[in-house]
């Protein structure tokens, strides 16, 4: 800043505080904001000082104001200088400061540090990432059949898909063990290659019919219990 400058910059000064201004305080102002360039943001200072104090401003003041406006800037900017690979270290140095002072005067707007970076996907990404999977109301396809599932299952020995008694509820009173589910001993473990009797008494009823007393399925044999044949005819059906 020169003393010419200085004395403008007075000049807006003294229209907030009636100071008066002479030669000297032009030459103290330009010695002391000499690396401090006469511009919008050295304007900008001293009307921010006045829009928030009455004390008379210092070339202290315009500095800090000043600063203060630029980091702000420069720190919205979030300016990133990856370089080229055939510049010298003093190319460099001469680009990135001009980066880092066109992002200070507002000429490298405000951005994120993604768009700095340019870290963004790709629209070409997106596009193809926007087609993977489906959508939520898609029914889903299994990935094996169910003839397949029990070709697999079958060969299995305590397997769940090898009893076939678990098709019924079992009755027994300490288990009570529904459909579809594993029958349990005192202590709630589950018996994995096995069923309760009862269980088994009850799935040939519900569907075999008794080849020794004739009893159809859904309706007891005229024993206590199911004959042997009748449980034996149940498994082979389900086999």
């Amino acid at each position: 800043m020169t003393p010419a400058d200085a004395a403008e910059l007075l000049t807006l000064c003294a229209a907030f505080d009636r100071r008066t201004i002479g030669e000297a305080d032009a030459r103290a102002w330009a010695f002391a904001l000499r690396n401090i360039p006469l511009d919008d943001d050295t304007r900008a200072a001293v009307a921010d000082h006045y829009a928030h104090t009455e004390k008379w401003i210092t070339p202290a003041h315009v500095k800090q104001i000043r600063a203060r406006t630029r980091d702000t800037r420069l720190g919205a900017a979030h300016p990133v200088y990856d370089g080229t690979p055939d510049e010298t270290g003093a190319e460099f140095t001469v680009r990135r400061r001009e980066q880092l002072a066109a992002a200070a005067e507002g000429t490298l707007p405000a951005r994120t540090i993604t768009q700095a970076l340019d870290a963004a996907p790709p629209r070409e990404l997106l596009a193809l990432a926007a087609g993977v999977g489906r959508p939520v109301d898609d029914e889903p396809r299994p990935y094996i059949t169910e003839q397949r599932r029990a070709e697999v299952r079958a060969p299995l020995s305590g397997n769940r898909a090898a009893l076939v008694e678990l098709a019924v509820a079992c009755p027994t009173e300490t288990c009570r063990a529904g459909a579809r589910h594993l029958c349990r001993r005192s202590g709630g473990i589950e018996l994995r290659g096995t069923v309760h009797g009862r269980r088994r008494d009850a799935y040939a009823v519900q569907f075999a019919t008794c080849p020794e007393c004739g009893a159809p399925a859904g309706q007891h044999c005229a024993a206590p219990e199911p004959h042997s044949a009748r449980i034996r005819t149940a498994r082979e059906i389900a086999a």
